[in-house]
């Protein structure tokens, strides 16, 4: 009789980092990674298994071949449909992209969560395989390829859509959280901001950005701490930063959301060298 399998079990390799603003991770995971965002456009395809996630979309599932994509700020999840899938991501900063692509295309939303597009899956592949070898001019060309067709100009019936902006009542809540992401409001607080109950100011909220604004403080506290590490701070010199009870919880929401934990992504992110994460090495300590 077969075991079954471990639902921690999870393989990392962060791709060389060759061109400044992109970054590149293959992972093989049978986790469940729990709703959030991120700073940057993803675009990736999955090699093996499937994947479920919620998204700004709706409900997405996507199988092998087909291209998966995250637009910045977008509240997703993601799940193995079976025990585990394996797939490949590009991130690419938006600064890049208005560069790559041009500033109104950095200023849309990839709309579509997963897709079934073999044109669009071949681009993506040559901007990962231009990424696994650490050819930083052919990154540049190949994502230029895949940016300006993923984020062409909106027409009837395409994908793409213009980003929509939330309310000015959560506006000001997330402006807030952006000055005091360490400590975020209270609900009473964000009722007060909103100018709303409680209930109906936590419904809108979370209508609006994906997230409780509890879960979107966290968002944005792992983002600094992200790019603290990249500046070359210590795990935890940045936990104590950006108040985290201590490493070992900055530990454990940096693995669940970015699939390494902070001393990994960090050694990868500045010896710009492929770093591995084995089964359980995310759920220790940096």
């Amino acid at each position: 009789m077969n075991a079954m399998p471990d639902p921690s079990s999870h393989h990392a390799i962060l791709l060389p980092a060759c061109l400044a603003g992109v970054e590149g991770v293959s992972l093989a995971s049978a986790r469940t990674f729990p709703r959030h965002s991120h700073d940057q456009f993803g675009l990736g395809v999955v090699r093996a298994g499937g994947h479920a996630s919620w998204s700004g979309c709706g409900p997405v599932e996507a199988g092998p071949g087909d291209l998966i994509a995250v637009t910045p700020d977008e509240m997703h999840d993601g799940a193995p449909i079976g025990e585990a899938r394996t797939w490949e991501m590009i991130y690419i900063d938006p600064a890049m992209v208005a560069r790559l692509a041009g500033a109104e295309a950095a200023r849309r939303e990839i709309g579509f969560g997963a897709c079934h597009d073999p044109g669009l899956a071949l681009l993506a592949d040559a901007a990962l395989r231009a990424l696994a070898c650490g050819e930083a001019n052919e990154v540049e060309e190949t994502l230029t390829d895949l940016l300006t067709t993923v984020l062409a100009p909106r027409r009837a019936g395409d994908l793409i859509a213009w980003r929509s902006a939330p309310s000015l009542a959560t506006r000001r809540v997330k402006e807030r959280i952006a000055d005091l992401p360490d400590a975020p409001p209270s609900l009473d607080e964000v009722a007060a901001l909103m100018g709303m109950g409680r209930t109906g100011a936590l419904r809108r909220f979370r209508r609006e950005t994906g997230a409780t604004p509890h879960a979107y403080a966290m968002q944005l506290r792992l983002r600094l701490a992200r790019q603290a590490l990249a500046a070359g701070e210590s795990a935890a010199g940045v936990a104590a930063a950006f108040g985290f009870a201590d490493q070992a919880h900055l530990t454990r929401a940096f693995a669940r959301q970015f699939g390494l934990p902070p001393g990994r992504w960090r050694a990868g992110a500045i010896g710009h060298n492929a770093k591995i994460v084995q089964d359980g090495e995310s759920s220790t300590g940096a």
